[in-house]
């Protein structure tokens, strides 16, 4: 119903006079039940009412929502650091160091003069490669530490096998059934723990030299900084390993695969015949994937 405002006096107007009337005259609409008195509530007390019977939202669920978030940033930036470490480092690197032609790429820096440590100096007990000193058991005795007779890496008694050459270490590594073909460095123990050459394999300073009877040792990323060795694990019994130096070419084939805990350094051991031991990490750096292999040839490079 619309009501005219009027000025104090103004006489009601004849339509308003029978609207009043009529409305006076008629019948109130019948109800059911007695009409409840209305409420006002505030919006929060509004929304309680509401979700009655509903689980609401405690500190439970804002610290499980805090926690979320924290994992997902750590999961962020674990992820930004392997991305930055690994792929962009490589592809970073591949555009600083072009390829290079082969009879370049044979010759490495140069590297420290031959030394064959005593047994007095070398590092007894050193884990396998990409473990650190920390990581070892205290209450383990390694079978270095037993005898004198096994010490670790002990130097090699018996010359090495190629004369003729000016400079006996190894300088390039070939792995023809996995088309792996890398350069290869010296690497050393350094605070008791070993070096892991970068974009390239890395012979084990005191271990027996390429073509020599005894253990001659590389080790090699698998996953980042070149990942040179991240297909060893496809070696099979039979496949040649080529090992070059400055004039000669030794081939080994690969006697068996396996895995090991870093503390088992017994496979870097001396060994009565000419071995080529290749080692790398695997099982998410739990365990070293260990690739064995036996001198079948060896002859002058042409």
């Amino acid at each position: 119903m619309k009501r005219t405002l009027r000025a104090p006096g103004e006489d009601a107007g004849p339509d308003d006079d029978e609207l009043l009337r009529a409305l006076l005259a008629s019948e109130l609409p019948a109800r059911d039940g007695q009409i409840r008195p209305a409420r006002l509530r505030s919006a929060s007390q509004q929304r309680r009412i509401a979700l009655h019977g509903f689980r609401l939202r405690n500190w439970v669920d804002r610290g499980l929502t805090v926690l979320e978030r924290t994992l997902v940033a750590a999961a962020v930036i674990a992820f930004g650091s392997w991305l930055f470490d690994g792929p962009v480092r490589d592809f970073l690197h591949a555009r600083s160091h072009p390829a290079m032609p082969l009879a370049q790429a044979m010759a490495p820096p140069p590297t420290p003069p031959l030394v064959v440590p005593t047994a007095a100096g070398q590092a007894a007990g050193a884990p396998l490669p990409f473990t650190r000193p920390e990581d070892k058991d205290p209450g383990l005795t390694f079978p270095a530490q037993r005898a004198p007779r096994e010490a670790f890496l002990a130097p090699q008694a018996v010359p090495a096998a190629a004369p003729l050459s000016d400079d006996p270490r190894p300088r390039r590594l070939i792995m023809p059934s996995i088309g792996a073909d890398m350069p290869v460095y010296e690497v050393f123990v350094i605070d008791g723990e070993w070096e892991v050459a970068e974009y390239a394999a890395g012979y084990h300073n005191g271990s027996a030299l390429p073509g020599a009877i005894g253990n001659t040792v590389f080790s090699g990323h698998a996953g980042l900084r070149g990942a040179v060795f991240k297909d060893i694990g496809r070696l099979r019994p039979g496949d040649e390993v080529i090992v070059e130096t400055g004039s000669w070419r030794y081939v080994y084939r690969v006697r068996e695969t396996l895995n090991v805990w870093p503390t088992q350094v017994e496979v870097m051991n001396p060994t009565s015949t000419p071995v080529l031991t290749l080692i790398t990490c695997t099982n998410w750096d739990t365990q070293r994937l260990v690739v064995v292999a036996d001198l079948a040839d060896a002859r002058p490079r042409s």
